[in-house]
């Protein structure tokens, strides 16, 4: 991790049709990215869904707590 990346916490929500009923159930999701600012982080998840057959939305972005990931 470079020292200028932080952690964010980015909410998305996905409009998934419900096969069954016909109606459209929302699917709300969180990622922990890492990113240089609220910007990087929206082109970051933009790339993710990109081509995704439903729809989508981020919802929110905010900086994360978490300063470090060990594993």
């Amino acid at each position: 991790m470079n020292e200028n990346q932080k952690y964010f916490v980015a909410k998305v929500s996905l409009d998934i049709p419900d096969l069954e009923s016909g109606r459209i159930k929302i699917k709300k999701e969180e990622k922990l990215v890492m990113g240089y600012s609220v910007t990087d982080v929206e082109a970051k998840i933009t790339k993710k869904y990109e081509g995704f057959a439903s729809e989508w939305r981020i919802t929110a972005v905010v900086e994360s707590k978490i300063d470090e990931v060990i594993s």
